[in-house]
């Protein structure tokens, strides 16, 4: 992906993406003071929320410029540059991310790498899209940088890690864009499209069938799912 070259653009074109980490804050339900582990705290958007209401927070993200744009907004976090799916994890009690595990091209055994890292009695919170997050497009368009998976398909990934979910919320909602255009803009521009997939003639021409299926009153809607799952080892 292409986050770190995207980061000065990330917070203007990842306005779902800031509404599910709020949502997510609220679904982890941390205690005042307690110290938290997040992994691919990006520009800070959930770190920012779980400053507010207590934690004692180290943020973490593989991008340099993420790291730096983090610090700047949230300085109550403790930053520090670290690679979740390849570098060593510091123990935590409560480990969290969201919009980070999708990306993974083997989930389960990177949980399995995190489950390591939790402190004893530890658990976390791990939030990711799922199935069906963008699915108009996706009718159009079947490639894709991820594999989607729906809330059962993430349940099993987390049981073959040793993992046990105790708890489980799916928020879907509709986002408005312009035009079809602006959809493919924004995710570009928030580093989530990685190297392009398809040509440009296949692109314009998704592009204007997105807009007869799904344009209303001069807005398109795209659907969005975010699934977050807390879990504990087995």
């Amino acid at each position: 992906m292409r986050f770190d070259a995207c980061a000065d653009w990330y917070d203007v074109h990842a306005a779902p993406q800031r509404a599910f980490a709020a949502r997510v804050g609220a679904f982890i339900q941390v205690a005042p003071g307690e110290e938290v582990l997040e992994l691919g705290a990006g520009t800070g958007a959930l770190s920012r929320w779980l400053c507010e209401h207590g934690a004692r927070l180290r943020a973490t993200d593989a991008s340099p410029r993420m790291v730096a744009l983090g610090r700047a907004a949230v300085p109550q976090a403790e930053w520090f540059l670290l690679d979740a799916f390849t570098g060593r994890l510091p123990q935590a009690t409560l480990q969290v991310s969201s919009g980070l595990l999708q990306w993974a091209d083997d989930p389960a055994a990177v949980l399995g790498r995190w489950k390591a890292s939790l402190a004893p009695g530890g658990r976390m919170v791990h939030a990711m899209p799922c199935d069906p997050c963008l699915v108009e497009w996706r009718a159009l368009v079947a490639e894709s940088p991820l594999i989607w998976r729906d809330e059962a398909g993430w349940r099993a990934v987390f049981a073959a890690s040793g993992l046990r979910v105790i708890r489980a919320r799916l928020w879907m909602e509709p986002h408005q864009f312009p035009s079809a255009l602006e959809l493919v803009r924004c995710l570009h521009r928030s580093g989530v499209t990685g190297r392009p997939r398809l040509g440009p003639g296949r692109l314009r021409a998704a592009i204007r069938r997105y807009d007869a299926l799904h344009q209303r009153a001069g807005q398109v809607v795209s659907t969005w799912a975010w699934l977050a799952l807390e879990a504990v080892p087995v």
